[in-house]
């Protein structure tokens, strides 16, 4: 028995929470990447205490904010970042659309890897500029790159920038090292800005670690948070990292230029808190979400053996094969949750080879997931067996 209890979840069906806010009695919500989990307790007990100041103006951020971050990944994954190497930002989607405009020409062509997190799409075509597909290759049930075709599409010279998303989501690849050196060796031999969204770095399978793009390039830009590890996305606490000092200067410009530099009021305290505090906390969040992922895995096996999970370790989304039964995503997705109530996100908006996944959000109780799957049973049994 771990000293957390993630069995006990939080009811947020009245509390304006974007993933409860189908109000029908029957629904169960997998879809957003947000836990149900009851927060860090150190977390909270900041919260409350910094809310005692009775005037919520404009704060600074303080060196220990970022002192924060430089301990947890020093300690959590050996890459040690200084405090001078750090911005901060609102969030990992206002540093994409930040960096993307301030920092690329007009209509530039940036390189995401499809089936890859939708809003990916949203910042590039919202600034102007336009998505190009570098596909990962499905095989074997597991994601790869091709780095042939990658060298090909980089060494064109029209690339611009690569959108890198590590660990990967959906499909929860955590890019090895090896991966990582070759991907940042050939965006500094074509002159390609590399940029890394690293949000779920730290949930991980027990036993596995991600590798940070900061370990293999001086140039390239890391997105990092608090946010999704300790499901505080509402608190908007982040930052951009990079060794490159003068990029990191034109992008801080960025940054204040579109008022992402002013930071939430908690936001400083909660993410000094989290990552001095937290690291039992994720431990025992990892290890109970790997009980959940088994389970799954072993009911679709005995169950429903036409379906397969795809090989991953990291994140709390899976990502479930459905090829056998259907290659519309968004019209399973759609009866499933009318018939069942059960909500999960659909593979096809994720871009091209998400057709035939359905990606869904295990971070709640395992009473929850037990329901989800006799939910999925129930659906495929009655249209499908």
């Amino acid at each position: 028995m771990g000293k957390y209890d993630f069995d006990q979840l939080v009811n947020r069906k009245d509390s304006y929470s974007v993933k409860w806010n189908d109000k029908k009695d029957n629904i169960l919500p997998m879809w957003v990447a947000d836990m149900d989990f009851h927060v860090l307790p150190d977390i909270k007990e900041c919260i409350q205490k910094t809310s005692e100041v009775d005037a919520y103006g404009y704060i600074e951020v303080p060196e220990e904010y970022f002192s924060a971050y430089q301990s947890w990944w020093k300690k959590q994954h050996d890459i040690d970042i200084s405090v001078t190497n750090m911005t901060f930002s609102t969030g990992v989607l206002a540093s994409i659309d930040s960096i993307l405009k301030h920092l690329l020409p007009p209509h530039s062509k940036v390189l995401v890897q499809k089936p890859v997190y939708h809003v990916f799409f949203s910042c590039i075509k919202n600034n102007g500029h336009e998505v190009v597909n570098n596909p990962l290759v499905f095989s074997n049930n597991e994601y790869s790159i091709d780095f042939n075709l990658l060298e090909k599409q980089l060494k064109d010279g029209e690339i611009e920038a690569f959108l890198l998303c590590n660990p990967h989501n959906p499909v929860g690849r955590i890019w090895s090292g090896e991966e990582l050196k070759t991907i940042a060796d050939l965006c500094e031999k074509y002159h390609v800005l590399l940029i890394s969204d690293e949000i779920h770095g730290d949930i991980v399978e027990p036993g596995y670690r991600y590798n940070s793009i900061l370990k293999y390039s001086n140039h390239a830009i890391a997105l990092l948070a608090p946010t999704k590890i300790f499901n505080i996305a509402a608190i908007q606490s982040s930052v951009v990292a990079t060794f490159d000092k003068e990029l990191l200067n034109k992008i801080s410009i960025g940054l204040g230029q579109d008022d992402l530099g002013e930071a939430n009021y908690f936001a400083p305290d909660v993410t000094i808190a989290a990552f001095n505090k937290g690291e039992q906390w994720v431990k025992e969040l990892n290890e109970y979400l790997y009980k959940n992922k088994l389970f799954i895995k072993e009911y679709i096996e005995e169950h429903l053996p036409q379906l397969s999970l795809v090989d991953n370790h990291a994140t709390y989304l899976l990502w479930l094969d459905i090829s056998h039964y259907s290659h519309d995503s968004e019209a399973f997705a759609k009866a499933l949750k009318e018939e069942t109530g059960l909500w999960v996100s659909q593979g096809k908006q994720f871009g091209e080879g998400g057709e035939s996944f359905l990606r869904i959000n295990i971070a709640t109780s395992l009473k929850n997931v037990k329901d989800a799957c006799s939910r999925l049973k129930t659906f495929i049994n009655k249209h499908y067996e």
